[in-house]
């Protein structure tokens, strides 16, 4: 530069130095120190690596503390080259470019360099020296991660991407979903989320049973007393509320929003420590991280402007985060400097964000000055602004003239007894417990409990409407058919005496449809004793027919099932169709025939014997039409035998195939059988209820 005058060289190297800035601050710094002889943020952290490939800011206790250095290194190891891991907070990460390579210079190391952020996100990778698909892994981890992952899964993820030989592929596909409006689920349950599972339980803790108990009172009210009991409702309530109280903690299992390590009390108080240190030897103290923020000559002109003033002044330039230990809050870093460093540590605190732009905090722990003159004076400093009053309309001011001019409002303050900060910065959020979700059972909990009750109401009134809705629909659509008769005493249209199983099977699944539909459709001034009674018999011969529980009579029921169902669908219907009478109003036996009981109820007495039964013949039940057959006269046991053989009900012996004998039903095993040599003097509807229930089981 021969023939160039002193400040045409100065020009010419501000112009020089304004390019490499735009290729990224770090060259900035890094040209500036190395000019002036200072060490540089990628010397700092190329020292840090030499000591450990793996280097933890202390600025970040809160979500990657200096305890968690082992679990980074031990993912680090199965990358399988030489790596070096920088977690930096997020105004050291944002100079990422070019700092991986800045610091691999200085360490002069080849390998995996990757930098990390506070809160996760893509990792930034360098490789020198090493062939690993490293950026794919990036661009793949990324996409694939959802915006909650920490700092330590996106690092694993990274690796785990790395190794798996499909790198290339799995970027190509993140980077497509992305484009398409894909997005990862989250990993962790935050305390949003905490709220909705609170409520949900407690929707389902009242809701759940307070529905089954309506529910089952409904229905048992429709069914004119039958149905499920309240003595075993409530029973059955009380077992899923315990469910899900018991089982909701372990669907909802998370107890942190976050992965990451809680941070001990030393990682807590490094990054204090270390800075007190720093201000105990220089009242100006600058972060490594933060170097080249600040030339020498201005770090210069600083020390001068606070050793003229006639108070102690400490200046600290360093990251704030959200992640340090006063979670990003100067006023609060302020207060933990004063605490460390004692009575010997009174004055004014002056606190600035490591970055152009970042906050300026002044804070009184001791100095002889007005603390509120203080503030009011240097407002203007705080958040990027130079002082003036229209500072917040004009473009924001450096570090070093925010500072210099805060300082130099600080010297025009009014003096005043040692103050107190203006005002007291509040506690921050305990570092151990932030991030622990609260119990399962607060917040929204009892919200969700009073709509629970609310829900299980409305869910039943609809419930309700459907099912009388339903009957309604099904009525109109198929009306219950009449009984089909004949004679005044309302019995069945008879069916021969010799029944073989698939007649049974069919008339039976058509009579049984028949008295559900007639059940439902019965009207509601139907006396509930009657309602009851044929609730009994329909159930009985449901609980008989369909064992298997498919709505279907049974296919391989054999005859006497059958014909025992059947009887007791024909006796449901004879008390449902005649709605009065001691037999419906559930004072009196409703009598089968004892010739046949698919004629239904009796409704005389004839003497007779059936066959095998002992003694002589005794009055029994019978319909109408057996009544009339039966003889009178001289010649009445010889026809009276006749007129049995010719009318008693029999049925194929179960088991015997396609060519089995018929016997009489009373000899057959199943509901309908004779009990004792003897025989039954009579066959009730009651009886055969009371023998269905034993034989299945229930009660």
């Amino acid at each position: 530069m021969r023939g160039w005058s002193a400040r045409g060289r100065a020009l010419l190297l501000a112009a020089l130095l304004s390019l490499l800035e735009a290729g990224g601050l770090v060259c900035t710094t890094g040209t500036a120190a190395a000019a002036d002889g200072t060490a540089t943020p990628a010397a700092y952290l190329a020292e840090q690596l030499r000591e450990n490939p793996v280097h933890l800011s202390d600025q970040l206790p809160r979500t990657n503390p200096l305890s968690a250095r082992s679990a980074f290194a031990e993912a680090a190891k199965r990358t399988g080259v030489p790596t070096y891991v920088l977690v930096l907070p997020g105004s050291g990460a944002a100079r990422g470019k070019g700092l991986l390579a800045a610091v691999h210079d200085r360490l002069g190391e080849d390998g995996l360099y990757v930098l990390l952020g506070e809160d996760g996100g893509s990792p930034r990778i360098e490789t020198f020296g090493v062939d690993v698909p490293a950026r794919d892994a990036a661009t793949a981890t990324l996409f694939e991660l959802p915006y909650d992952a920490g700092t330590l899964e996106v690092f694993r993820h990274f690796v785990d991407v790395l190794r798996s030989g499909d790198a290339a592929r799995r970027a190509a596909r993140g980077l497509e979903a992305s484009r398409a409006g894909e997005e990862p689920d989250k990993l962790h349950t935050g305390r949003t989320d905490r709220e909705n599972q609170s409520f949900l339980t407690g929707l389902l803790l009242s809701g759940v049973p307070v529905f089954l108990v309506a529910t089952g009172w409904y229905i048992r009210r429709r069914r004119g007393g039958k149905g499920p009991r309240l003595r075993l409702l409530v029973p059955a309530a009380a077992g899923a509320a315990v469910v899900i109280g018991a089982g909701a903690p372990l669907v909802f299992d998370d107890t942190r929003s976050d992965a990451d390590r809680p941070p001990t009390a030393a990682d807590l108080r490094a990054r204090t420590v270390r800075v007190a240190q720093g201000l105990r030897a220089d009242p100006v103290y600058v972060d490594p991280l933060g170097a080249g923020l600040l030339s020498p000559a201005q770090l210069e002109r600083l020390r001068e402007r606070v050793a003229r003033l006639d108070v102690p002044v400490r200046v600290a330039v360093v990251p704030l985060v959200t992640a340090d230990e006063s979670a990003g809050d100067g006023a609060r870093l302020a207060k933990r400097l004063h605490d460390r460093l004692g009575k010997d540590g009174d004055g004014l605190y002056v606190v600035a964000d490591a970055s152009e732009r970042g906050e300026l905090e002044l804070v009184n722990y001791g100095a002889r000055l007005d603390s509120a003159a203080l503030r009011e004076a240097t407002e203007g400093f705080r958040f990027g602004g130079d002082g003036t009053q229209d500072s917040q309309d004009s473009e924001d001011a450096g570090l070093y003239r925010r500072l210099d001019g805060a300082l130099r409002a600080a010297g025009r303050a009014p003096q005043a007894p040692p103050g107190r900060p203006y005002l007291e910065p509040s506690a921050a959020d305990d570092a151990v417990t932030e991030d622990v979700l609260p119990s399962l059972y607060a917040g929204d909990f009892a919200p969700g409990l009073l709509m629970g009750v609310v829900g299980a109401a409305a869910a039943f009134g609809v419930t309700a409407a459907g099912l009388a809705a339903a009957g309604r629909i099904r009525t109109a659509i198929r009306p219950a058919p009449a009984v089909r008769g004949s004679g005044a005493g309302g019995t069945p249209s008879q069916l021969p005496a010799r029944l073989p199983a698939g007649r049974l099977r069919r008339t039976a699944r058509q009579e049984l449809g028949e008295l559900n539909d007639a059940f439902e459709a019965a009207p509601d001034r139907l006396p509930d004793a009657v309602r009851a009674r044929v609730w009994d018999c329909l159930d009985a011969a449901t609980l008989l027919l369909d064992q298997e529980g498919d709505n279907r009579v049974d296919a391989d029921a054999d005859a006497p099932t059958l014909a025992a169902g059947l009887a007791l669908v024909r006796a449901g219907r004879a008390l449902l169709e005649r709605g009065a009478g001691p037999a419906a109003r559930g004072t009196g036996k409703l009598r089968l025939c004892i010739l046949d009981p698919l004629h239904g109820p009796a409704s005389a007495t004839g003497r007779l014997k059936l066959p095998g039964e002992t003694g002589a013949a005794r009055p029994r039940p019978l319909c109408a039409e057996c009544r009339a057959a039966l003889p009178t006269g001289g010649s009445r046991p010889a026809r009276a035998a006749e007129t049995v053989a010719a009318r008693l009900l029999c049925l194929p012996v179960p088991g015997a195939g396609r060519s089995a004998p018929y016997e009489p039903y009373h000899r057959l095993p199943g509901p309908l059988a004779a009990r004792g040599t003897g025989g039954s003097a009579e066959l009730t509807a009651d009886l055969i209820v009371r023998r269905v229930r034993e034989q299945l089981g229930v009660h």
